[in-house]
């Protein structure tokens, strides 16, 4: 089991677990690009989530939700090239969280991949940071065991 350490730029660092019996393929490919930093931006559909685009990953479709994802999950968005959907990671920071785009039923399953462990309500605070402050860079790391 691989932990990856999530830091904030304006304060608040996490650590999650990453789920690689159920998405293996995903975690892996996490795995090779760390340590990585990417510009998170409030999504503007989704709900309480923060999003980026990562220009150098992507990933297969696997254990895909569009509901029910808790507060905290490691999510990714998998290209659609019809949809003229892009990769695409989120963090979800509230319970209010569903992955949308213009599909029939506005529903875009994301690949289920990690967990923060704990510090949800911190975790809000950051998300309700960024929707009135703008984006910021979020660092991600491997945590050595």
């Amino acid at each position: 089991m691989h932990r990856v350490k999530i830091e904030f730029e304006k304060g608040g660092v996490f650590t999650a677990e990453l789920l690689e019996d159920e998405a293996p393929k995903t975690c892996a490919t996490i795995l090779s690009h760390l340590p990585f930093t990417y510009v998170f931006y409030q999504s503007i559909v989704s709900g309480q989530a923060i999003v980026t685009l990562p220009p150098d990953l992507t990933v297969e479709e696997e254990n895909q939700r569009t509901v029910g994802v808790p507060a905290g999950s490691l999510c990714f968005l998998v290209k659609d090239p019809p949809r003229m959907v892009p990769d695409e990671i989120y963090i979800s920071y509230g319970p209010y969280f569903v992955s949308r785009c213009s599909t029939i039923d506005f529903q875009q399953p994301v690949n289920v991949f990690g967990l923060i462990e704990s510090g949800q309500d911190e975790l809000m605070i950051i998300g309700k940071r960024i929707v009135m402050e703008g984006a910021e860079q979020v660092a991600f790391s491997l945590v050595e065991e």
